[in-house]
């Protein structure tokens, strides 16, 4: 795969204090792959690869164990790998979104001598007594961090955001010597193409409740996350002009797909995978959209800027919130982050 890393000389570097990096231009892409046979004298049982301003990210298939796993150079920020697992179990097919954190302050009324320890990782294998002698399954999400729960979040993101495509499938694991694994991770950073919004509790949100991300070819992307039962937590776009005078059938009009994935179950369960179509352009606001956020989930969009005449460009985002703790406001948050796919 490409690799292209463009540091621009803007700023500083990182703190790594838990609070607000200065924000990089990065453009990265890499694919690792673990594949290994049993007969094999000294398989490579895991690979890693880096997670610019964020830190390391393992793929591992180890005949035991697998999983996939980050490292956060930062303990003291708030680190998510967000993950919608496709898998077959119990004879069905399933979903399960997962959220792993890394993290000193689990929330703002957290004192800091808990949290996590600087790694986190979500398994892949599903057997109760050990790993299943066969399984595949895949697998895509999105990594970011934030400054951690006891500060303010910032509002738009400037730690690059990662987001991921995986894949794996291995047999014969109860046969020493004739077992065989593969696992495909590709990895992409584009901070030119990734949006998001972060705040810490409602004061820092009365100022931060909205971010405007300017994308090159797509257009403005547009987060809103606001406090209260009765709060507006969206995401739109707002694409570049579009004429209907000049386009009579319509092939150039930008439009959106979207889906929702949240919790765990069947794939054909709409309460787990929700998916809507060819949303088009308000002419009255100019937005494709807004749709709501999910409170704790993660979301696929699909952007066509140039209507069927051009590409669908696509996105994973992740979404939480806690917005309407009126007792303990300190206690709200919001943390969204959208990074395009590989």
């Amino acid at each position: 795969m490409p690799l292209l890393l463009a540091l621009a000389a803007v700023g500083v570097a990182p703190t790594y204090a838990g609070g607000q990096a200065a924000k990089r231009s990065v453009q990265q892409s890499k694919r690792i792959v673990v594949k290994w046979e049993g007969y094999q004298k000294y398989p490579k049982y895991q690979k890693v690869a880096d997670l610019p301003g964020i830190g390391q990210i393992e793929l591992m298939c180890r005949p035991n164990n697998t999983m996939l796993r980050i490292r956060a150079n930062d303990r003291r920020a708030e680190t998510q790998m967000w993950m919608a697992k496709y898998e077959t179990k119990d004879g069905t097919d399933r979903i399960a979104v997962k959220n792993v954190r890394i993290y000193t302050y689990a929330t703002a009324a957290d004192d800091g001598t808990g949290g996590t320890g600087p790694q986190a990782h979500e398994g892949l294998n599903q057997g109760a007594h050990g790993i299943e002698d066969y399984a595949k399954g895949s697998a895509y999400g999105v990594i970011s961090q934030r400054p951690g729960r006891n500060q303010p979040g910032g509002g738009a993101l400037t730690v690059p955001a990662a987001a991921y495509k995986l894949t794996w499938y291995w047999e014969r694991m109860a046969y020493p010597g004739s077992q065989y694994c593969k696992m495909t991770l590709a990895l992409k950073t584009d901070t030119d193409q990734q949006f998001g919004l972060n705040w810490h509790g409602s004061d820092e949100a009365a100022t931060t409740s909205t971010s405007s991300t300017s994308i090159p070819g797509l257009g403005d992307a547009l987060v809103t996350c606001e406090t209260g039962r009765n709060g507006e937590r969206s995401v739109a776009l707002r694409p570049p002009a579009y004429d209907p005078g000049a386009d009579p059938d319509g092939s150039a009009e930008p439009y959106m797909d979207y889906e929702y994935n949240q919790g765990e179950g069947r794939t054909t369960d709409p309460d787990h995978i929700s998916r809507y179509y060819d949303l088009d352009v308000d002419p009255v606001t100019g937005l494709i959209g807004p749709v709501d956020l999910p409170r704790n989930g993660m979301m696929r969009l699909w952007f066509a800027p140039q209507g069927t005449d051009g590409p669908k460009i696509g996105y994973v985002l992740s979404s939480y919130m806690v917005t309407n703790n009126d007792a303990k406001p300190y206690l709200n948050t919001c943390e969204v982050a959208a990074a395009r796919l590989p």
